[in-house]
């Protein structure tokens, strides 16, 4: 036992180098892919705080151009309207960004166990997840009082997704019993992932946005909307003595916008590598499962058949 550990502790390393060279291999089928679930989420946001913010802003001169915004009903409808086709690209973009959360764990270990193939066929590999999207939604509701144990929970999605009998409580049960054998390969591999792709690429990102002057343009606009919310002047208005001055400067507008306008680009980078950490758990999964490896292929071929079939 303690000789399997040693070798899935040097292992993961190399599974998780090697996930990169398989995420730049695919890159470009999974950026198109990720395009609009990722970009779609992001303008939707931007789009429904632009709107907001210029209706918001510019209230007065609208209603003496259009006369039937005086009534504040009949302005606040007219504001849904406007941002209604938003919340919905807004719901169909996060849609298929889950789908693709669960889908992309069954692409790379449909790809991992055969010759790389030159296309992957992610309308198959969605479908095997959307025919069971209630089971997939419960799972999901599972999780969440489980977070306390969240490493627990590293492989929930790509058991889900390979182990096509399986029921959302019983994919938590095979997780958190998988990673209770194989916990410190585990940890390190959640570590990697997170430094890379949640610091280490988002920072490297943010410093280039900074280098062509788009991050002070972002944080030029944050500002104008967070001067909707005087949050400064409500504080002011209570004798709060030194919390006034801690609130003041918790709330100061600048450091605020600087935050949000690290927002957008962190989000896009986090969001396009999300087949990274697919592959990378992907492969841990194939690692502490290789017993099951071969019958497990061959169910998933199977699943993938049926997922693309019209009976």
């Amino acid at each position: 036992m303690a000789r399997k550990k040693t070798n899935n502790f040097i292992e993961v390393f190399k599974l998780f180098f090697g996930s990169i060279k398989t995420y730049f291999m695919y890159l470009d089928q999974t950026a198109k892919a990720l395009a609009f679930p990722v970009l779609g989420q992001l303008i939707s946001i931007i789009a429904i705080c632009a709107i907001t913010h210029f209706m918001c802003t510019n209230i007065l001169d609208l209603r003496e151009k259009f006369a039937f915004l005086s009534s504040d009903s009949a302005f606040l409808t007219t504001l849904w309207i406007l941002l209604l086709p938003f919340f919905i690209v807004f719901i169909k973009a996060f849609y298929d960004y889950i789908i693709l959360f669960a889908s992309l764990n069954l692409v790379f270990y449909t790809n991992s166990h055969k010759k790389k193939i030159k296309n992957i066929d992610f309308e198959s590999c969605n479908n095997v997840i959307k025919r069971r999207l209630f089971k997939y939604i419960i799972l999901m509701l599972l999780t969440i009082p489980f977070l306390v144990i969240a490493p627990f929970l590293s492989l929930v999605f790509q058991i889900f997704a390979m182990e096509n009998d399986i029921s959302p409580l019983g994919a938590i049960k095979r997780s958190i019993s998988m990673v209770k054998s194989n916990f410190v390969p585990t940890v390190i591999m959640l570590i990697l992932c997170f430094i890379v792709t949640y610091e280490f690429l988002p920072s490297m990102f943010i410093w280039a946005a900074e280098k062509i002057s788009l991050y002070s343009f972002l944080v030029g606009r944050c500002e104008n909307l967070l001067s909707l919310i005087p949050i400064q002047e409500y504080a002011s208005q209570f004798d709060l003595g030194m919390l006034n001055e801690s609130i003041n400067e918790i709330f100061s507008p600048l450091p605020i916008a600087k935050s949000m306008a690290k927002m957008p680009v962190s989000f896009i980078v986090i969001g396009f590598t999300l087949p990274l950490r697919c592959c990378c758990f992907t492969e841990l999964y194939r690692l502490f499962d290789a017993k099951n490896i071969k019958e497990n292929s061959k169910m998933t071929d199977e699943i993938v058949k049926r997922a693309t079939s019209k009976k």
